[in-house]
């Protein structure tokens, strides 16, 4: 991360500081400067030469009162312009030049997103402008390498905290089966039923951190077919109605698109979101029956789709709707794995849902219900 972050500041700086970034007036009116400057000490020394060859020859004429004094008037003009020059000099190129020497200094002091006010309209402006926008830029790149860095934390605390848990209870099961403690065949065989259980969630975490980490780091290929889209969520959502219903669970599904609408999307992938959505809608349920209602709809004027799913359930609190999308972000405090889920399922649902450049939110009413709701786009052009 330390490499990549470094390459990018470097490209940064180089955009900033070639050639192209000075307007070409400005460059020809520097070079003017420079030259002025490399002549300037010839100049003075062969005025001072002569002046004084006119002064011998002045000396002997009966005028040369006037004569010195038109000498002194053109000498104070000159050294009036001189200072002008000067003056100019200052503002215009050595101000300028001495505050981009700070903020290099400032930026490569790692004070990043320090820029240079007040020189106006100067010959340097817009050197001085690309160089705040270089800084600024080299501000964005540790402020996200920051939060990336933050995100790494809380992801490996989160892997070490629900990764334990299971393991811990598989080794003290399997210590008291060699110990001998599960000593008759019925403890023998919840000894192996919780061992087992652990061992599936693990399983189950695994491969759902694989697949987050695969999709976080854009290394996921994507396998993007061409299909009817009434079809095919009405055989997600008919499978899951008949499904949950022999349970004695109740599953209401609208559909308003087109019988002949098609997209290119990525079946399993799309398939994994529904499904997680509606496990959440059964797992974090608290009524006798759950009902769902799931609604799909297309989107007016674009080739997408809007799916929603609303439950009867307990609810979120409005403090926590916000973060239920963060990486192992649970509403049971206690992480109880007995739920099921590995805490990313939700995480991975808006990484799918946005490699289909859509979006993903979530509403509710604490003790009543709670609806989520997804887009996506055709994505026949990344075939």
């Amino acid at each position: 991360m330390d490499r990549d972050s470094d390459v990018k500041k470097e490209i940064i700086i180089d955009s900033y500081i070639s050639e192209d970034n000075i307007d070409r007036e400005q460059a020809e009116t520097l070079n003017r400067y420079v030259l002025i400057l490399k002549y300037f000490p010839l100049v003075v020394i062969l005025i001072i030469i002569l002046f004084l060859f006119i002064m011998f020859f002045i000396m002997k004429s009966p005028i040369s009162m006037y004569i010195l004094l038109a000498i002194f008037i053109i000498l104070l003009i000159r050294e009036i312009s001189t200072l002008l020059f000067v003056y100019r000099m200052r503002k215009n190129i050595i101000r300028p030049l001495e505050s981009l020497q700070r903020g290099v200094d400032e930026v490569t002091g790692g004070n990043y997103g320090y820029t240079i006010d007040g020189e106006g309209n100067t010959s340097l402006a817009p050197l001085i402008t690309s160089f705040n926008q270089m800084s600024c830029q080299l501000k964005d790149v540790q402020d996200t390498n920051e939060k990336y860095e933050l995100n790494r934390k809380k992801l490996l605390a989160g892997i070490s905290h629900d990764l334990k848990t299971p393991i811990t209870s598989i080794l003290g099961y399997i210590e008291g089966i060699n110990e001998g403690v599960a000593n008759s065949p019925e403890k023998m065989n919840m000894y192996m039923d919780i061992i087992y259980k652990n061992a599936r969630y693990t399983n189950t975490l695994i491969d759902d951190l694989f697949l987050f980490s695969k999709l976080d780091i854009n290394q996921m290929k994507y396998q993007l077919q061409q299909i009817n889209v009434k079809d095919y969520f009405d055989d997600i959502f008919i499978e899951k109605k008949i499904d949950f219903e022999e349970k004695g669970n109740k599953v209401e599904y609208f559909s308003s698109v087109d019988a002949d609408m098609e997209m290119c999307i990525d079946p399993k992938m799309v398939y994994r979101v529904v499904s997680n959505l509606i496990s959440n809608a059964i797992k974090y349920n608290d009524k006798e029956q759950v009902v769902l209602e799931c609604r799909l709809e297309k989107i007016s004027g674009k080739n997408g789709i809007k799916v929603t799913v609303k439950d009867n359930g307990m609810g979120i609190e409005e403090k926590e709707i916000n973060h239920i999308f963060d990486v192992f972000y649970r509403v049971d405090k206690a992480r109880n794995k007995d739920i099921g889920g590995s805490g990313l399922g939700l995480a991975i649902s808006k990484q799918l849902v946005e490699a289909h450049d859509g979006s993903i939110s979530a509403s509710s009413v604490l003790g009543e219900w709670t609806e989520f709701s997804f887009t996506i786009y055709d994505q026949k052009s990344k075939m």
